[in-house]
């Protein structure tokens, strides 16, 4: 009994020296900061292209400011706003010059997801994470549009109908670092889910525009990207700043 009391009474004292660090430190469970990085999105997988048309993978940018709460020090609540930019590209294999049609769409989105961090031991500083949640987009676009590869008009790409705003699902695997001051750095790769068409395509060629096909562009992508995160307990004043 008296080993067991010895046993609890140590636990206690540990915690409270924990707890006195991070008042002294002036740590809080919130943190703000920014993502930068880019993306790869491309055309629907299950989509079908005729011979000498072929898909490319789109590059884009992704910057977010965001917000953090820790429900434990393994814990967090993530959210924040995001401005993406992607889109795709086409490649008809027949012409040289100016082949290619680009289009490019830009979105802002609102995450609220769950990170969990693993540390390789108690005292280390290192993690690696898990994050999954959900994200509501709207991209600002026009609800029609029609591209051509050159002035020449060989390739046409209509695009009509689809949605602007429209929720994602996303998980990420990433790995960091914590410091005594609570900034926090993260690094890895998210993949952004949709599950309906933000657009539909319709791609014509050849002569007269006599083969045509259709397409359908969704929104998924690729991310990878850097985060930085402050402890919001670092903005305020030290008590010895008053005396």
């Amino acid at each position: 009994m008296k080993n067991f009391i010895l046993f609890i009474a140590l636990i206690f004292i540990n915690l409270q020296a924990i707890g006195q660090a991070d008042n002294e430190n002036r740590l809080t469970p919130w943190h703000i900061g920014f993502k930068l990085g880019g993306n790869i999105s491309k055309f629907d997988p299950n989509d079908t292209f005729i011979s000498n048309i072929t898909p490319r993978n789109k590059m884009g940018i992704a910057i977010a400011g965001l917000v953090t709460y820790d429900l434990h020090k393994n814990v967090s609540l993530v959210s924040g706003l995001n401005i993406t930019t992607r889109g795709y590209r086409i490649v008809n294999d027949t012409v040289a010059i100016s082949n290619k049609i680009k289009q490019t769409y830009a979105s802002v989105q609102v995450p609220l997801g769950i990170s969990f961090r693993q540390y390789p031991s108690p005292h280390s500083a290192n993690f690696f994470s898990e994050e999954i949640g959900g994200v509501l987009n709207y991209s600002f676009r026009k609800d029609a549009n029609t591209l051509y590869n050159s002035d020449k008009h060989q390739v046409r790409i209509t695009e009509t109908g689809g949605n602007k705003f429209y929720p994602m699902v996303y998980g990420g695997l990433l790995m960091g670092r914590t410091s005594i001051k609570g900034k926090r750095t993260e690094y890895g790769v998210t993949y952004y889910h949709t599950f309906g068409t933000e657009i539909n395509l319709r791609v014509s060629s050849g002569e007269f525009y006599n083969k045509s096909f259709p397409l359908h562009y969704n929104g998924s992508n690729l991310q990878f990207t850097f985060r930085y995160y402050f402890n919001t307990g670092n903005f305020q004043k030290s008590n010895a700043y008053f005396y």
